[in-house]
């Protein structure tokens, strides 16, 4: 019976829950058919707004003209639509322009209205529908739906206002049908009563407050709807009330029906289940235990419908869960039934499998591997098998573009009975792996390289050092694990350096250069240290790595390339490269340094003659004696240096602010030196004395550069030598005025022949009568800015300079084509044509071949041309120089030996030689009227040019006295300033004609 009452109250409680939400469920219905009329309702007032807006689009006609007119439309709109009951518009400053009601007159000001205010303080706000509220004008109830109008530019120009009758809203909800207890409100999100079925009386009048909590906490929130059950503020019964909120307007439809109407239903059945069960007790307990048991019946089955429900639900999650374990699993699975055939796959990256998972599953193993994978992978599925234990596998297959490592691990699989069901083969790529192991067996390798190594974690311990490592510090592995390499420091590097080097290598990751660090064994050695900062995938420190050189056989050659580089390597004295830089320096520090310095450049006078004589060995040991000897007189701070062969220099820094008193410094300097040279030198058993010159200048800072010092220097070098050597001289202004203008002179003479600034000048010669018998071809050079350059100057820089051939030959060809030229003219075809060689001329190898392309090029009657050669000519290859002569002498070229008796030559050989002329020189003959010498000069020259059987002449004739002693003593040809200077060539055509005439 107990069973029966709760059953019965299990039933009635369902129902009474089934009518409380059918109840629902009604009143949901109908609440929101009202409110999509009540958006169907505004919707329309919307439309009358828009069109009113149109209306009013700029640009708006003048109200005051139109006013009428827009009275009327807006009447006829008002009309057509019984929900509204006026039209208004309003401009931007709240006054009235023109409405539908003629009871609101023009101008009627609407600042102090809630929705004016509202679009005031809304510039954004286009459109407003208003709760109710009470007009004290109308002295009634209304609602507005408000539009916002805008200018030409968009700005705030007033409001279009539709006035909205309430009782059209509660028109409409009196003609829905309605059941007993049923009620249905329209309330405005202030709580008021708008309309409402039971219709409207004294105590549900237009505008009432609902005053209920529930009800006002569901207006202030934004739930769009709200069951509750509640006692009636209105009816004071209790009632199922189901809110709706209209979307987008201030407004709720409550629909209610009283609990009691609810449940009218369910109190029936109430009674009547009473009365069953009162008729249930009276029929017995048969009927009621039957009924009880299949209840109970229907309730297992239900239970157990719940339970299995429950289970399979169990089932899925597990299902899942395990499904989703196996998707997280990177490796491959392959499950192979009993007899190989493949029944499920898994692999994320279905790029590592041969074909698709689709194309392998039911599929043997056989028919998708490899035949030589397979042939592994029977032999392990057969052990499997037989041992019931799981193997490994390893195996490769290619693919398209690479060849791809595997290891299986291979498990048996057994049924319900313990029996083999298969085997179960987790794959994994190991391909990185064994590119990783390589990698490994590299850095091993790479490791034990030549370089020593170095591993610390990111604190500076030590974990890890190589065999190099120990090779070069004499640690062994165990003496430094744990320790920090700041154990190797030698003490050289100072806290700052340590500083900088960490800095970079948290900067950039590394660091290099060299470090003094010290061995096991207390030696100090030199090295080339990089360290690497190592870090993971996130970037935080986990290893320093460092390699390590031992440089201290490159420290030392670089120290013998410094040497090499900086000092000579005979003397060990300073090179020229060092001696600049030093006087360079000294040269800097003038600003800072008042104190002037000196140089001196040192020469051997007769170094050459023991080179000679003892051989380049003894030389050798000669400077380096030298070089000890001069370092003794100098100080430590001075700089002694050889700039090769038998030169040296010193550089003598902060003697004195005097340049005077510098200058009496350098000279005593000068002089110890030139005692130190003069001191007697042991070579090769023989006792060698040497002498030596010495140029100074005073480093004063007047001389731009180091170079205007050398040369300066070496002016006064020469200047030294000049003097008779063994001494020394200081530079001199002038000198080197002197020397400017020569190299100015020498770069002029460059340009001279391409310039065709040469010009040749002809002397006379004569016979004892006065009679022309030839002329001597005389080089004058026309400078554009100095004018006429005496050979004298330009001689011995055309010599110098080797542009004696060029030139030479310039004047050979020139004088040569006069002659020619001569020939064809009777009254000069008699003239001889006398030319100066010069030596280095003759020297050279090609002088014969050039000089008879010349010959040969003019044309020139060879017999006519006399080559002038000076004594000197012979002092060195003269068998050479006689070669030549007589290849030209074959020819018809004479030859005339200038300036005899200046210079040295062999009475023997000069009977050797194919001459035609001895020239006495003209500082013998100036003097042979003055000079008792100079005569007997002259005439034993004249005796021997006879003896000989050469022609003689005599040049620089100035007087006719000169000109009787030497016809009295047999000489008959004379040129001189007697018959006449040298003269270009129209002044000397002309005076030839003279001569004649």
């Amino acid at each position: 019976m107990v069973g029966l009452l709760v059953l019965f109250t299990w039933v009635l409680s369902d129902q009474y829950h089934q009518e409380v939400n059918a109840s629902r469920d009604r009143s949901a219905t109908r609440a929101e058919l009202v409110g999509e009329w009540v958006s169907t309702t505004f919707s329309l007032s919307d439309q009358v707004l828009m069109d009113v807006s149109q209306l009013l689009e700029p640009p708006m006609p003048p109200f005051p003209t139109e006013h009428r007119h827009f009275e009327s439309l807006l009447q006829k709109r008002r009309d057509s639509l019984p929900m509204v009951e006026e039209i208004s518009i309003i401009d931007e400053h709240g006054q009235l322009l023109v409405s539908s009601n003629l009871s609101h007159p023009p101008g009627f000001d609407t600042r102090g209205t809630a929705f004016f205010q509202t679009f005031q303080q809304s510039p954004r706000l286009e459109q407003l529908v208003t709760p109710l509220y009470w007009s004290a004008f109308s002295r009634d109830y209304h609602i507005s739906h408000v539009r916002r109008l805008r200018g030409l530019e968009g700005h705030f120009s007033g409001l279009a206002v539709v006035q909205i009758a309430p009782r059209v809203l509660d028109s409409a909800l009196q003609r829905l049908s309605m059941g007993a207890g049923e009620s249905i409100a329209i309330i405005d999100t202030q709580g008021q009563l708008v309309a409402r079925r039971p219709g409207l009386d004294d105590q549900t009048a237009l505008g009432t407050p609902i005053d209920h909590a529930r009800i006002t906490q569901f207006l202030n929130s934004a739930m769009p709807r709200e069951s509750m059950r509640i006692v009636s503020p209105l009816e004071g019964d209790d009632r199922l009330f189901w809110l709706h909120r209209v979307e987008g307007l201030p407004f709720a439809v409550v629909v209610g029906e009283s609990m009691q109407q609810v449940l009218a239903g369910w109190w029936q059945r109430l009674w009547i289940l009473s009365a069953i069960l009162v008729l249930i007790g009276l029929l017995g307990g048969w009927g009621l235990r039957h009924y009880l048991n299949r209840l109970q019946l229907e309730m297992q089955l239900y239970q157990r419908m719940q339970e299995r429900e429950l289970a399979r639900a169990e089932a899925q999650q597990r299902e899942a869960r395990l499904q989703a374990l196996v998707y997280s699993i990177q490796d491959m699975i392959f499950v192979f039934d009993s007899q190989g055939g493949v029944i499920y796959v898994h692999a994320i990256h279905q790029h590592r499998l041969l074909k698709s998972v689709h194309d392998i599953t039911g599929k043997h193993y056989s028919d998708v591997l490899p035949e030589e994978v397979a042939k592994a992978f029977s032999s392990v599925f057969y052990r499997v098998r037989r041992h019931r234990r799981a193997e490994e596998l390893e195996y490769s297959l290619t693919f398209e573009d690479e060849v791809r490592y595997f290891a299986a691990t291979v498990s048996p699989l057994s049924d319900a009975s313990g029996g083999f069901d298969g085997v179960l083969a987790l794959v994994r790529d190991i391909t990185q792996a064994k590119l990783d192991d390589v990698q490994l067996r590299i850095a091993a390798t790479a490791f034990q390289t030549h370089l020593g190594m170095l591993i610390t974690d990111a604190q500076g311990c030590i974990l890890k050092v190589n065999r190099t490592f120990t090779r070069i510090t004499g640690y062994q592995e165990s003496d430094v694990l744990g320790e920090n390499p700041r154990m190797f420091s030698s003490g050289r590097h100072d806290a700052d350096f340590y500083r900088t080097l960490w800095g970079n290598v948290a900067k950039s990751g590394s660091w290099e250069g060299e470090v003094w660090n010290r061995r096991k064994n207390g030696e100090v050695f030199p090295e080339w240290l990089t360290i690497s900062a190592v870090k993971d995938n996130d970037g935080v420190l986990t290893h320093y790595v460092a390699t390590l050189s031992d440089i201290t056989e490159r420290k030392a050659a670089e120290k013998e390339i410094h040497k090499l580089a900086f000092y000579d390597p005979l003397t060990g004295l300073a090179n020229r490269r060092l001696f600049k830089d030093r006087l360079e320096a000294m040269m800097n520090a003038r600003p800072r340094n008042p104190h002037h310095g000196a140089l001196l450049f040192i020469d051997l006078d007769n170094f050459k003659q023991v080179n000679d004589t003892l051989g380049h060995y003894a030389g050798d040991q000669l400077l380096q004696q030298m070089a000890s000897q001069l370092q003794a007189v100098l100080r430590e701070t001075d700089t002694l240096a050889r700039l090769g062969g038998d030169e040296f220099a010193v550089v003598i820094d902060t003697l004195n602010e005097d340049a005077e008193q510098t200058a009496l410094l350098a000279e005593g300097i000068a002089q110890k030196l030139l005692v130190a040279i003069r001191r007697p030198v042991l070579l090769r058993d023989e006792t060698v004395m040497v002498t030596g010159s010495i140029g100074i200048t005073v480093v004063d800072g007047s001389a731009p550069s180091v170079d205007d010092y050398l040369q300066q220097a070496d002016m006064a070098l020469f200047q030294a030598k000049e003097a008779g050597r063994d001494t020394l001289s200081f530079f001199d202004p002038a000198m080197q005025s002197e020397l400017v203008q020569r190299a100015r002179l020498e770069a002029d003479l460059r340009h001279a022949l391409a310039n065709q600034q040469w010009r040749l000048h002809y002397q006379p010669q004569v016979d004892r009568d006065g009679v022309p018998t030839g002329v001597e071809a005389l080089l004058r050079w026309q400078h554009p800015e100095r004018g006429m350059v005496s050979p004298g100057v330009f001689i011995s820089l055309l010599e110098s300079t080797r542009l004696i051939n060029e030139v030479g030959d310039w004047v050979l060809e020139e004088a040569c084509c006069q002659l020619a030229e001569w020939a064809q003219q009777p009254q000069y075809a008699h003239l001889e044509m006398a030319v100066n060689v010069s030596p280095l001329q003759f020297r050279e190898p090609d002088f014969l071949a050039r000089t008879q392309a010349v010959l040969q090029r003019t044309g020139a009657p060879l017999e006519k041309l006399k080559l002038e050669v000076t004594e000197s000519l012979f002092l060195e290859a003269r068998d050479d120089a006689r070669a030549k002569m007589e290849a030209l002498k074959a020819l018809g070229v004479r030859f005339s030996l200038d300036d005899f008796g200046t210079g040295y030559s062999s009475l023997a050989y000069l009977a050797k030689l194919p001459l035609d002329q001895l020239k006495i020189d003209q500082s013998f003959v100036r003097e042979i009227l003055q000079s008792p010498a100079n005569a007997a000069i002259v005439e034993s020259t004249i005796a021997l040019a006879k003896s000989l059987g050469l022609d003689v002449i005599a040049e620089g004739v100035e007087t006719g006295e000169q000109q009787r002693w030497l016809a009295e003593h047999g000489c008959y040809c004379y040129q001189g300033y007697l018959f006449a200077r040298p003269m270009a060539l129209s002044a000397l055509t002309q005076w030839v004609s003279q001569q004649k005439g």
